[in-house]
């Protein structure tokens, strides 16, 4: 038996007002949303977010498998972000999900 520790990550590090992406798997399974980039406007259901994409008039709801924590554009300073997207602060999801560290 081996004494290697198990660390245990949240099971989504999503939150309201988070930037974010499709991941790979997001792609693979739906290609014509290629590497668009949103913001996470709420919940659709325990395994779900509403997504606000930047190309897009509507909100999608999305399977939370396929989206990904954004990188902040590089260069660009708090300042610069703030204007893009309000400042939000990572809070408990009413699902049960912890936000990451």
């Amino acid at each position: 038996m081996s004494d290697a520790i198990k660390i245990t990550l949240p099971v989504s590090c999503l939150f309201h007002g988070a930037r974010v992406r499709m991941s790979r798997l997001g792609r693979e399974r739906h290609p014509k949303y290629g590497d668009r980039e949103g913001l996470i406007v709420g919940r659709g259901s325990p395994s779900s977010w509403r997504v606000k994409f930047d190309d897009r008039k509507t909100v999608q709801a999305i399977y939370r498998d396929y989206l990904e924590l954004a990188a902040q554009p590089a260069g660009a300073s708090p300042q610069v972000a703030s204007q893009v997207a309000p400042e939000v602060t990572p809070q408990r999801d009413p699902a049960g999900a912890t936000p990451c560290p």
